[in-house]
């Protein structure tokens, strides 16, 4: 056992020996930069892969900053294209808003002086039932059976009042009548709602001159509606047994897209607007 640590202690010694003179060597012969060129030489690959590493990520740390810019302008543009389209489709709504709203004026300083502009709040048009829902009612002088227009054509009547507001019955309704004429030859009979979106002019004698797309305005006999209003147009006449004819017409005026109504408060002529001969037979 001693002579084993013995052996081991030789050994330790002789090394530190070496590595004192392998020491000494390296002084003298300028060790401090053959250490640094060693050491240079042994850490090169290490020192290029961490730079080419560090590149990489470099790179990609790049590219992601200029995806996210990119990404932010695009939500900034998409917002912004957003926003001039609403500001658009508000300009186109301003500009059809005012058009029909200098229809009216126009309608009513022509043919209706003594009348009440009014907006249409809601409507029942699915059913047999056609009803509209105006903005104006009892305050503004409204009542019911007064008659309604739009431009250039007859809507219907007031059904019921309110303060603010007011039923009318459309001419398409299941139970709506007006007297109506034929513009161009001047026949006659009632006009009646069919609840659908079309309508009949009854009580047309087989002799009388109708043909297809006769205009059929109102005639003004009923004592409701002032003559002239536009009522719609023949599509179909048909002889029926009893011996007359059976007309059905198409409405002049789309009651699905009305927003504006003129409330009449006394009787006038619809002449000047539809009547293409003023004056002519009644």
């Amino acid at each position: 056992m001693n002579g084993t640590r013995l052996n081991a202690l030789l050994l330790v010694t002789l090394l530190f020996g070496q590595l004192l003179l392998m020491a000494g060597s390296v002084r003298r012969a300028d060790g401090s930069r053959l250490l640094r060129d060693w050491l240079a030489t042994a850490t090169s690959p290490v020192v290029s892969a961490a730079g080419a590493v560090g590149g990489a990520v470099h790179g990609v740390g790049g590219g992601l900053s200029e995806l996210w810019v990119a990404q932010r302008r695009n939500r900034d543009l998409e917002a912004e294209l957003g926003r001039l389209r609403t500001e658009l489709r508000s300009a186109r709504e301003d500009v059809l808003e005012n058009e029909r709203l200098r229809r009216m004026l126009d309608m009513r300083e022509q043919l209706a002086p003594r009348s009440i502009g009014a907006s249409v709040v809601t409507a029942n048009v699915a059913g047999r039932t056609k009803l509209l829902v105006v903005d104006r009612g009892s305050r503004s002088g409204v009542r019911p059976d007064l008659p309604v227009v739009a431009w250039g054509g007859a809507v219907g009547r007031v059904l019921e009042v309110g303060p603010d507001h007011a039923v009318v019955r459309l001419l398409t309704d299941e139970e709506s009548g007006v007297a109506g004429v034929v513009q161009r030859s001047r026949a006659k009979g009632i006009v009646l709602g069919q609840g659908t979106d079309e309508m009949e002019l009854a009580y047309v004698p087989r002799f009388s001159d109708v043909v297809h797309g006769d205009r059929v305005v109102t005639s003004g006999f009923d004592g409701v509606f002032p003559r002239g209003f536009g009522i719609g147009r023949v599509f179909e006449v048909r002889d029926v047994p009893d011996g007359s004819q059976r007309v059905r017409i198409a409405p002049e005026v789309d009651f699905d897209s009305l927003e504006e109504v003129l409330v009449l408060l006394e009787p006038v002529g619809g002449e000047l607007l539809d009547d293409p001969e003023p004056g002519g037979p009644a």
